[in-house]
């Protein structure tokens, strides 16, 4: 889009308009239309007339991060980076958010089948459940133990979770039989949202908990 040098850089309902007029003569399609323009109302509002800074633009970068999902937040940027290309407000242009979408582990370092299976029976067996859908989780998605804090309720309804790790972020699909069991086991311990694996007292599980679980089942 071609920009038209507009200031001061504010977002009226004049220059909304416009943008959205240049959206469709570009044929774009209408649910793309409505969702960018839903976004830029949002940011406008949030902007509360003041002027649309790089400054400005990095810190509702980092507040809707804090709340969104990684993709959620790339959308809501997109709308932005077009819009001020449209207006040639190129320094206040921001970049996505990196996801890595693949996770790749070297097959040396994995479980065979038997162990894994012999592994969540002998949980079952010492009525360890959490311990024993915790390797369910760990077996089916191929997440590292330090990850666990994925496993949200909202995760589970979403069949999609999210590990942000230096600086990037991971997607994790959920099988929906795993999603099931997740929130049938969040229901029993009363979680209505958050990390599904936590403690007695609900405290987040740590890694060094977790390992220590596993090495006693493991010499069980």
């Amino acid at each position: 889009m071609g920009g038209i040098g507009m200031e001061p850089r504010v977002l009226t309902v004049s220059a909304l308009r416009l943008f959205r007029d240049e959206l469709i003569r570009r044929e774009k399609a209408p649910a793309t239309v409505d969702k960018y323009m839903h976004d830029l109302q949002t940011f406008a509002g949030w902007m509360s007339g003041n002027e649309i800074t790089p400054e400005a633009v990095a810190a509702w970068k980092r507040e809707r991060s804090a709340k969104f999902e990684p993709s959620t937040v790339n959308g809501k940027l997109a709308a932005l980076n077009a819009l001020f290309a449209f207006f040639g407000w190129n320094d206040c242009r921001v970049k996505a958010l990196k996801i890595q979408r693949k996770a790749f582990r070297e097959e040396a370092k994995e479980l065979t089948r038997d162990e894994y299976y012999r592994l969540i029976g002998a949980a079952e067996r010492r009525r360890n459940t959490r311990l024993a859908l915790l390797l369910e989780a760990i077996g089916s998605t191929g997440v590292r133990v330090s990850e666990m804090k994925c496993f949200t309720v909202e995760a589970a309804k979403r069949g999609v979770a999210e590990i942000a790790l230096k600086g990037k972020i991971r997607t994790i699909l959920l099988p929906g039989k795993l999603c099931r069991k997740l929130l049938n086991y969040a229901k029993k311990q009363k979680t209505a949202s958050g990390e599904i694996f936590r403690t007695r007292s609900g405290k987040s599980l740590n890694r060094k908990q977790i390992w220590a679980e596993m090495k006693a089942l493991c010499r069980y």
